[in-house]
């Protein structure tokens, strides 16, 4: 068993913040310019920015990290430190009861702004990223090879490193309250979205650091995001839905 070391509250928040900082850059610079010049759509140019120049990077983070604190990067060792495991039983309670019980709670704080005198309008909320997927045809058709990438990159590209490799660290620092903590900075990840995105969406961010902490299992973590961003995303890119 890997003891994963004390991580400060600094550095913490600059593990969220700096990525946070890229993904704001990529939203309101680097996809505009892949747009322009590759006469792309957006989600195309996001396929593109958010994989190579975004997510594989987190991923590779994460490696880099772990090899600084001196483990080594077989197998064995990565899925161990990271707390990759098979989903049990218990596992998939902890996820499905989670995800209905934050969707739930999603929806009441929606209705929560809606009724209250704070000018926010239910449209105002239709759209939950900055860059909204639309179905790929033409010749961008070709993208849709690039999804499983996309996919992999971004679930796991992320989960590994919020919840796999920084959680356990904040456990040793804060203790029981580190899950909370950690669903905050990540929604520090997502301010490009939006304050009120993050507002609306805090029961998700919260649920997924809590469900990892309670399981030890970052593939549950990862299972949870992929179930809230993936299956809409191939839905709409196959022209299933619009």
């Amino acid at each position: 068993m890997y003891s994963p070391k004390k991580i400060g509250i600094i550095y913490s928040i600059l593990l969220f913040l700096i990525p946070g900082i890229i993904f704001w850059v990529h939203l309101n610079h680097t996809i505009p310019l892949f747009t322009m010049v590759f006469k792309l759509s957006a989600y195309a140019a996001w396929l593109i920015s958010g994989t190579f120049l975004l997510f594989l990077p987190l991923f590779i983070l994460t490696l880099v990290l772990m090899k600084t604190d001196g483990y080594a990067l077989d197998r064995k060792t990565v899925f161990e430190r990271l707390r990759i495991k098979r989903i049990s039983g218990n596992d998939w309670l902890w996820i499905i009861t989670g995800f209905i019980v934050a969707s739930l709670m999603i929806g009441l704080i929606v209705l929560i702004l809606a009724i209250l005198p704070l000018g926010i309008a239910i449209s105002d909320l239709k759209n939950i990223s900055p860059i909204e997927p639309g179905r790929l045809a033409g010749r961008e058709s070709f993208f849709l090879l690039l999804l499983p990438l996309f996919f992999f990159f971004n679930y796991v590209g992320e989960e590994i490193l919020w919840r796999g490799y920084i959680l356990p660290r904040q456990e040793v620092t804060m203790g029981k309250y580190a899950w909370i903590f950690n669903g905050l900075l990540h929604g520090v990840f997502h301010l490009s979205f939006g304050l009120l995105v993050n507002i609306v969406a805090l029961p998700m961010l919260l649920l997924v650091p809590f469900v990892t902490y309670k399981t030890r299992n970052t593939s549950a973590a990862i299972v949870i995001h992929f179930i809230m961003g993936a299956p809409m995303q191939i839905l709409v890119v196959f022209g299933i839905i619009s």
